[in-house]
């Protein structure tokens, strides 16, 4: 289909004046050669008319061969047909066969325009194609490389051989999990309706039967991207999970928030998550090495363009700031 890459080049190229000089040099053309062979042309007087009414429109669009068609339809009344250099219509046969010219260039014109829209909307699609296979192959990148993250996490370990054996069967049951959750966000229709019904969902798989109330605000959910939803999406999961294990599964909390808004003066999106539980120390001030769950999280705070900030006070609160496109 590389004629439909170079139609659809050769449209966008030519647009506006542009685009209307070529029409009428086609048309000129067109009447030139119908000038040059005129006894040959005799029987058949809008022959070289019909080419230059399809190529105009499929070309320029159908305006353009619109114009064509009418200039060629006077032109061939004029000059070709009896009583000649007039537009006196003398007979009725004249009539039937500038009407049949019309109705066929008509059809014509109408076939290429369909053709014309078909070219374009395979170029998008073309172009669709090729973003989402470059999307992929980021995704790809940085799943591996958080898979390493893991990875390093465990190498730590190995020292105790218990600890690593344990920090190694949660690294694959979270990769598992991610895999899972991250095949259902990409199946095309998760986020259909916006982040936050594919928020609400995912969570209430993750709180199942424990009593939390969930609290979305998601005013700047408009501006992210579908690689930027998957990635907020992934991080609260991992967020909730750290929250049941350590609060909710306790009997310790029973609300978790998430908010999205704008960062006044910073033009960016700012993700805050929280719950009630008792809280985690800062890793700034630990000299503890980062858990499985908080390094997944940076991870995904890192897709977005930001870092994890653990912010200080009642509960678990979580703070990234998002670089929106």
């Amino acid at each position: 289909m590389a004629w439909a890459g170079k139609i659809a080049r050769i449209s966008n190229q030519k647009t506006g004046l542009t685009a209307w000089a070529a029409t009428l040099a086609l048309f000129a053309l067109s009447l030139a050669i119908r000038f040059a062979f005129s006894p040959v042309f005799e029987g058949i007087k809008f022959l070289t008319f019909y080419p230059a009414v399809a190529a105009a429109g499929l070309l320029y669009g159908w305006p353009h061969g619109l114009v064509v068609l009418l200039l060629s339809t006077l032109a061939a009344w004029y000059w070709f047909m009896e009583p000649f250099d007039s537009f006196a219509l003398n007979r009725s046969t004249t009539i039937a066969q500038l009407l049949g010219f019309i109705f066929v260039a008509g059809f014509i014109l109408v076939l290429v325009a369909a053709l014309r829209g078909a070219v374009h909307r395979l170029e998008y699609a073309k172009k669709v194609q090729e973003t989402l296979f470059q999307d992929l192959q980021h995704r790809v990148a940085n799943n591996l490389q958080l898979v390493v993250s893991l990875l390093r996490i465990a190498q730590r370990n190995l020292q105790d051989p218990i600890r690593a054996a344990e920090t190694l069967d949660q690294a694959e049951a979270r990769i598992m999990a991610m895999s899972q959750l991250h095949r259902h966000l990409n199946d095309g229709t998760a986020f259909a309706n916006g982040l936050e019904p594919a928020l609400r969902e995912m969570l209430q798989n993750s709180f199942k039967d424990l009593p939390v109330t969930v609290r979305l605000e998601l005013e700047g959910a408009g501006d992210l991207s579908i690689e930027q939803m998957t990635a907020v999406a992934l991080l609260v999961n991992e967020a909730a999970m750290n929250s049941v294990k350590y609060a909710f599964s306790r009997g310790l909390g029973s609300v978790f928030s998430v908010t999205l808004c704008q960062n006044p003066g910073r033009g960016q999106l700012r993700l805050l998550i929280e719950d009630d539980g008792p809280g985690i120390v800062s890793l700034n001030d630990s000299k503890e090495q980062p858990s499985l769950g908080m390094k997944i999280m940076e991870a995904f705070a890192t897709q977005l363009g930001g870092a994890l900030e653990i912010i200080p006070g009642g509960g678990t609160r979580l703070s990234v700031e998002i670089h929106t496109r």
